[in-house]
């Protein structure tokens, strides 16, 4: 049987409850129905799914305290056939209210983040995905042992001003491609635009900044790159960014150049922004961008 590429992503499973637009809310004593309240996974699900859906072989390291919501998220994962590497939690150690608009989003969240400083030892996979700046930091040597033997690291930005100011300060290059939006790119360098992706080579010799509705630009293989966003309906801004690291990453595994690699990355958003949060609970919605 032909061997499948493998990708490993490390970082907690966010339970996201999206809550509707009310103008007023509903005072205590009240009760009012709405059409739905859609709710899903997000974090590492939303890359770990997105990649098993474009036909990588999954490795998802991850929190769990054996709640409600951490079967669910078992459940899940089983079915997209996810493989599952657990460290103990609180029972459901991570919870997001969305508040979206369909143009960008707002989320209150709670978090088991002493948790996030007992990563196990993680297992090998040719790349590693840290699902924020502020897990890879705190497990910095739990990624350091991994790419010792041999695998890439990839991290995704995250809106943790500490770790984004530390991002700015690497002059090491701890890992190998760094994947930010431009809010977090301008925050941690104090610089504009391309400007920002030359100082984040101190982190990491590839560098993507995601910029909206403007799309991406950066370094890949020491070459500037670019492309634009595709202009499609948008339902949910929810996971985009993780799916863009996602698509890119897939693209090299499969070796494509730099400029297709994110012209790829920005097609799987484009699907992304679709439906509502980040998680591909249907690999259909990808069958036909798969290799």
């Amino acid at each position: 049987m032909e061997m499948r590429p493998g990708l490993t992503v490390v970082g907690p499973v966010f339970f996201e409850v999206f809550v509707p637009v009310l103008d007023p809310l509903p005072v205590p004593g009240e009760e009012r129905y709405v059409d739905s309240i859609p709710i899903g996974f997000g974090g590492s699900m939303n890359t770990a799914s997105v990649a098993a859906a474009l036909g990588l072989d999954v490795t998802l390291v991850h929190p769990s305290g054996g709640g409600m919501i951490d079967l669910a998220a078992a459940a899940l994962m089983q079915r997209l056939g996810i493989r599952s590497v657990q460290w103990p939690s609180r029972p459901n150690p991570f919870l997001s209210l969305v508040f979206s608009d369909g143009r960008d989003r707002a989320f209150l969240s709670a978090g088991d983040s002493d948790c996030l400083l007992r990563v196990p030892r993680i297992p090998f996979s040719p790349w590693v995905h840290a699902g924020g700046v502020q897990e890879a930091y705190m497990a910095p040597e739990r990624l350091a042992e991994v790419r010792e033997q041999g695998a890439k690291i990839a991290v995704s930005g995250c809106w943790s001003m500490p770790h984004l100011v530390r991002l700015g300060q690497e002059r090491a290059r701890p890992f190998d491609l760094l994947v930010v939006n431009r809010r977090e790119a301008e925050f941690a360098t104090g610089l504009p635009g391309q400007d920002a992706v030359q100082h984040l080579q101190g982190a990491s010799a590839d560098v993507i900044v995601t910029d909206g509705d403007e799309g991406a630009f950066g370094v890949l293989d020491g070459k500037h790159v670019r492309c634009h966003a595709i202009p499609v309906p948008v339902v949910d801004l929810t996971g985009a960014g993780d799916a863009f690291m996602t698509g890119l990453l897939v693209a090299r595994i499969r070796g494509l150049p730099g400029d297709a690699a994110l012209a790829f990355a920005g097609q799987v958003a484009s699907r992304i922004v679709g439906i509502m949060g980040g998680t591909v609970a249907d690999p259909a919605l990808l069958a036909d961008l798969v290799s």
